[in-house]
């Protein structure tokens, strides 16, 4: 993996000033994208295999789990960026914390405060 970089960004809640928040982004080499996308397709078709054993539905599972396992592979290797870590303030009742970072990069998206239990929208300020 290469060295992850940190971003800043703002957090908003309506009705409340915006907050700043960090947000560290790691850039994945291929490798370590098909590793992880099979990992993902991985658990489906090992689910695809289980599911062969229920009579009836396994005409639907089985293929359908396949399926899923196929495009989650697709999904996780076009993604060159993760999210390992979101910090910053709630801008309502102004609690530090780490929030939940999904794995998928994007520019914007919503949080939750784990204190005050409002939804956030985290916006990135700069992408250098």
């Amino acid at each position: 993996m290469i060295e992850p970089e940190v971003l800043a960004a703002s957090l908003t809640a309506f009705g409340s000033a915006p907050s700043r928040a960090a947000v560290t982004v790691a850039r994945l080499t291929p490798g370590q994208r098909l590793a992880r996308g099979l990992r993902g397709a991985g658990i489906f078709w090992a689910i695809a295999c289980a599911s062969i054993f229920i009579p009836g539905l396994h005409f639907v599972l089985v293929p359908s789990f396949l399926l899923i396992g196929i495009v989650i592979l697709l999904i996780r290797l076009r993604d060159a960026e993760t999210v390992v870590r979101v910090h910053g303030v709630c801008p309502r009742c102004k609690f530090e914390q780490d929030f939940a970072a999904g794995n998928r990069f994007a520019p914007t998206w919503r949080l939750d405060c784990r204190a005050c239990h409002n939804h956030l929208d985290l916006a990135l300020t700069d992408r250098t």
